[in-house]
């Protein structure tokens, strides 16, 4: 390991969305704001695509260390929306996202997704800390408020979920234990889904770690699991949009109302992390905010 402390993106790309592209642009915002070495996660088929179709200073600007990988990713078809007016059905390669303890170069590693956005230096503060393993359990959405069951809770009554989308962990046994963990529910992901009552055909990485921490904590809601100090991740939702980017932190968003379908209002976010989960609104401001970022 050449480095101390990093981040980590998982991108593998299908015929619906350039997952490189927006790794390569959730990476910038990371040599900015956070000023940490970056390892991509990726596969033949995608890196090929990023050495062919990406700007090389950008590759050479914001990407330190590459893992090809070659693992089994079974078909785990998601459906995305795009606003509230388009919807589409995509590959979602996430089952080895465990294996980053693995993958990653790094003593100490944030395992970002790739529509995490970082505008903030917040999440520099866990390295400094006796942190084993952190993650968000609670969000709030792009209007500030908090979402709905289905991503506060596995069901009605069930555990409380952590979100995958930023983990952090170091080298401890209590790490390589917590990786363990998830990759035995992920394994046995059908019986899991029967014994928690969690919904849907989706494999989901938020609900492997839910349970991982669950078991780790005696089957109790968790409190072994560090929670980056009770702040809430800052989310928008698919069904949110990104109508305009001032500048490379100052964004305009439309907010939908999940409640009342027909709402939907204009909502400045500025110097805050967001979990950007409309990936092709992201693409589609991607040029824009890489020009930002190029221009420093």
């Amino acid at each position: 390991m050449s480095d101390k402390k990093g981040v980590c993106f998982f991108a593998y790309n299908n015929d619906q969305i350039d997952y490189i592209e927006l790794a390569l642009l959730a990476a910038g915002y990371v040599k900015k704001h956070l000023g940490l070495p970056v390892c991509l996660i990726t596969d033949n088929g995608s890196h090929h695509w990023l050495r062919e179709s990406k700007d090389k200073e950008d590759i050479k600007n914001y990407i330190d260390y590459i893992v090809e990988t070659d693992d089994a990713l079974p078909q785990n078809m998601r459906r995305h929306f795009d606003s509230p007016y388009a919807e589409f059905t995509a590959q979602f390669s996430n089952g080895n996202k465990h294996k980053v303890y693995e993958y990653s170069p790094f003593e100490q590693t944030l395992l970002l997704d790739i529509d995490y956005i970082v505008k903030t230096d917040f999440l520099n503060q866990i390295f400094d800390s006796d942190t084993r393993v952190a993650m968000f359990d609670t969000a709030l959405t792009s209007r500030n408020q908090e979402p709905g069951m289905g991503e506060r809770r596995l069901n009605s009554v069930g555990i409380k979920m952590w979100w995958s989308t930023v983990i952090y962990f170091d080298r401890s046994k209590f790490s390589e234990m917590f990786f363990e963990t998830w990759s035995h529910v992920a394994d046995n992901y059908d019986f899991y889904q029967y014994l928690y009552n969690f919904p849907g055909k989706l494999f989901r990485t938020d609900y492997c770690v839910s349970i991982a921490a669950h078991i780790l904590n005696g089957m109790e809601e968790s409190d072994i699991i560090d929670n980056f100090n009770n702040i809430p991740m800052s989310f928008m939702s698919q069904k949110d949009d990104i109508i305009e980017v001032n500048n490379i932190d100052d964004w305009i968003l439309l907010s939908h109302d999940p409640i009342e379908n027909w709402k939907n209002i204009l909502v400045k976010h500025s110097k805050l992390d967001i979990h950007a989960m409309n990936k092709r609104a992201l693409a589609r401001v991607a040029p824009k905010l890489m020009g930002y970022l190029r221009n420093g």
